[in-house]
């Protein structure tokens, strides 16, 4: 077989020439790259230097009423007696939610009433004793037609009148003893007169038989005897008046016994009456507080709203103190956003910042990012309790522009709707985002122990 022979007409190159040929068409496509590389690193890098980036802190949030949801609560708590509403419904301010059950505390009403009836008609009655009346003027607002009022006004108007015979009782005890001092006294005074006459007389015949003795005409023994009896008849006279000065103390003592009787008398019905003040005034704060207790066991709406939440259901079960009964969430108010900043975060996030809201609740392909704007921050971090995360509490009200968004797209927000907030915290090159971790870890490093 023969070998093809090349033209004579083909210059000939030499193997030198090959391999310097060999390196320049190498050298073409490397420089190429190198050009292509280096461009696109440049622009990269005057971009990502150049080129301003919208940068956002990233939270989760929640929609909730601007003035909050009004939570139904109960102070005592207890089983209950009747529900009025249920979940979902409308209610107006004042309208009964439920009702408790109120025989315990009716019961301590009605016992405590009774005390309060009879301490009352007692107070009327010793007011009577103490201004010495005839009867008792007992209060108007009593219903004498209440079998257990007119039993009380009975009782003590039969105690008015044991107390009122047994005090006048001794009083006039110690007055018939005056009279009769007086009677001892009058009787002692007539005696005294008797005597005093008779002494009289005996001074009449001894005068007679001074004269008759002077004549001779009788011895000196009748003379004696008259001067005897004279003398014993003044000395029964003088008995007879310290006697009845003896009385007489006696009867000024019985007349100051008098005094003392009805000073002590009215002494003790002063210190009943306001004892018994006293226990009334104390009974109207219990009364009072067991009142509103049983008031309370009507449990209304704190305002209108709609009825969320509801954590009774059923009739008899118990409502245990200070738990949550209900939310009333009023359809008036504003609606607004509750978002949780991070703590690395905070420092880019101030008032008046706006930010995009997006609602998970909605249709993601054909619901639009909301516009908000935060209208408040929390002075200081705050905990998530089921978490433990740190957070600050921002709240953050939809602009018009959010509203109408709304509006356009026929999307209507609840409470209690979660949403995904994006706060819009400046611009910044990409360059800047990528070196800020290094550049803080740089000022970290170079800071002497």
């Amino acid at each position: 077989m023969k070998l093809p022979v090349p033209p004579s007409n083909l210059p000939i190159i030499s193997a030198e020439d090959a391999e310097t040929a060999h390196a320049l068409s190498d050298r073409h496509p490397k420089r190429l790259g190198y050009i292509l590389l280096l461009l696109t690193f440049g622009v990269f890098g005057t971009w990502a230097s150049l080129a301003p980036l919208e940068g956002a802190a990233h939270a989760p949030g929640i929609v909730t009423v601007e003035n909050y949801r009004k939570t139904v609560q109960h102070y005592e708590g207890g089983r209950v007696n009747s529900l009025h509403v249920r979940e979902g419904d409308w209610v107006d301010e004042g309208a009964l939610l439920l009702t408790l059950d109120d025989t315990q505390f009716r019961a301590e009403l009605d016992i405590i009433g009774g005390q309060l009836l009879a301490s009352r008609a007692s107070e009327a009655r010793l007011r009577a004793e103490r201004d010495k009346l005839d009867s008792i003027t007992f209060p108007d607002d009593f219903d004498k037609t209440d079998a257990r009022v007119e039993e009380t006004l009975t009782n003590e108007q039969q105690l008015f009148t044991a107390r009122q015979n047994s005090h006048q009782g001794e009083i006039d005890v110690l007055k018939q003893r005056i009279n009769q001092y007086e009677e001892q006294i009058r009787g002692l005074e007539a005696i005294s007169r008797s005597k005093q006459s008779l002494i009289s007389s005996y001074q009449s015949e001894l005068q007679d038989l001074n004269r008759l003795l002077a004549n001779g005409f009788v011895d000196r023994h009748r003379l004696k005897i008259v001067e005897r009896n004279i003398s014993e008849l003044q000395g029964e006279v003088a008995e007879n008046r310290a006697m009845i000065a003896g009385i007489r103390v006696q009867q000024g003592e019985t007349q100051l016994q008098i005094l003392l009787v009805e000073k002590e008398y009215h002494t003790q019905i002063v210190n009943q009456i306001s004892e018994v003040q006293t226990r009334i005034f104390d009974l109207r704060k219990r009364f009072e507080a067991i009142l509103d207790r049983v008031e309370r066991t009507h449990v209304f709406s704190p305002e209108s709203g709609r009825v969320i939440g509801m954590k009774v259901n059923t009739i008899g079960s118990v409502v245990q103190p200070g738990i949550q009964i209900m939310d009333i969430v009023p359809d008036t108010v504003d609606l607004i956003i509750e978002a949780q900043i991070s703590p690395v975060d905070i420092d880019r996030v101030f008032t008046g910042k706006l930010a995009d809201i997006r609602f998970s609740s909605f249709k993601a392909a054909t619901t639009p990012v909301i516009q908000a704007q935060v209208v408040h921050i929390s002075a200081d971090r705050l905990i998530n309790e089921q978490t433990g995360a740190p957070y600050f509490l921002s709240r953050l009200e939809l602009t018009e522009t959010g509203y109408q968004m709304l509006k356009d797209h026929q999307l209507v927000l609840v409470p209690g709707m979660p949403a995904e907030v994006l706060i819009n915290t400046g611009q910044r090159t990409l360059l800047q985002y990528l070196t800020q971790p290094i550049t803080n870890t740089l000022a970290r490093s170079f800071i002497e122990d």
